[in-house]
């Protein structure tokens, strides 16, 4: 597959999980050669046609911003611990440059067509608060998008990205409805959070009860509950995770989540390219962060797991063993 493809706008978009997937293999691939258990594991991943293209396209990425073998690189930043001799680094900080452009290229680009069909959207780091005409309010979270529409007869709220917490003006007459991932919430009371995980969305019940559809059905989500929803996706509805809201007070509160998701949720709040590769990617975490102080919660993880980075400036941030 050309450069030139990847960059065709007749694409679908690439799922973000499988671009990050894709970029830890290349990742780990450039560092060092793969163990048998993990090469074992490379090939597993590489049977699903999706996973094969989003290889494909980000590697066509880089190659497109034009990033060359680590000999014809200017001196980079060295890692910050030597690495053990069993796994001798090779062009590791060439091949996570190029992962890392090629992402932050891939999300630019894709970043587009939403923006422009956004009435409301937030930068990264940003938070938001939106009047909107029937007295309701929103709460949009960093790197977030909303699109409204109301009628004579309904409120409805299209949630294109990231996160938001609606306080919904009471208006029997006038359902208010949010749209997200091919499902939808509407309320029945006066407050919920909902927020999109690629394919998904997630509903967190701040206040009274909300009616959740979904693959074809509908559950009705109570207060201090929540539930993952979708076109083919729902439930089941269970309490509420520890801090699940904590973020309109810029607060990350983190209960035994694996390291990986972790930093994900970091990432949202800053510009850049955040991750950890490896086996380090599942270790468990819990703890209370500062989001709108995002490289001070990386630093404040990274010491306490007592792992090693990879940096260029502030903008690339790689964790790992």
């Amino acid at each position: 597959m050309s450069a030139g493809a990847d960059l065709n706008d007749n694409q679908p978009p690439l799922p973000a999980a499988i671009a990050r997937q894709a970029a830890d293999w290349i990742i780990r691939r450039d560092g060092a050669p793969l163990t048998p258990e993990e090469q074992a594991a490379f090939q597993a991943w590489l049977t699903d046609p999706a996973h094969r293209d989003g290889l494909a396209r980000l590697e066509g990425l880089w190659h497109a911003l034009e990033v060359g073998p680590a000999d014809a690189m200017p001196s980079l930043p060295a890692i910050e611990a030597r690495e053990p001799a069993r796994r001798p680094r090779r062009r590791w900080a060439g091949g996570a440059i190029a992962a890392s452009l090629a992402l932050m290229l891939l999300g630019t680009l894709e970043d587009w067509p939403t923006l422009l069909r956004a009435d409301y959207s937030t930068g990264l780091g940003e938070r938001r608060s939106i009047a909107l005409a029937d007295g309701s309010h929103v709460l949009l979270d960093s790197g977030s998008a909303i699109a409204v529409d109301f009628s004579a007869d309904q409120r409805r709220i299209r949630l294109l990205k990231g996160g938001a917490l609606f306080t919904v003006a009471p208006d029997r007459a006038h359902p208010f409805t949010v749209e997200a991932a091919g499902g939808s919430a509407t309320a029945l009371g006066t407050a919920f959070a909902v927020r999109r995980h690629d394919d998904q969305a997630e509903i967190v019940v701040t206040e009274h009860h909300v009616a959740v559809a979904g693959a074809g059905r509908s559950e009705v989500v109570g207060e201090g509950q929540q539930a993952r929803f979708a076109a083919t996706t729902l439930g089941p509805v269970t309490a509420a995770a520890q801090g699940a809201t904590a973020w309109t007070g810029g607060r990350l509160v983190i209960v035994d989540r694996p390291l990986g998701e972790v930093l994900a949720e970091i990432a949202r709040y800053r510009h850049g390219y955040l991750t950890v590769t490896g086996p380090a990617a599942d270790q468990r975490v819990s703890g209370v962060y500062d989001l709108d102080h995002p490289l001070a919660a990386v630093e404040n993880i990274r010491h306490s797991l007592n792992l090693r980075a990879f940096r260029l400036s502030d903008r690339i941030i790689i964790l790992h063993r």
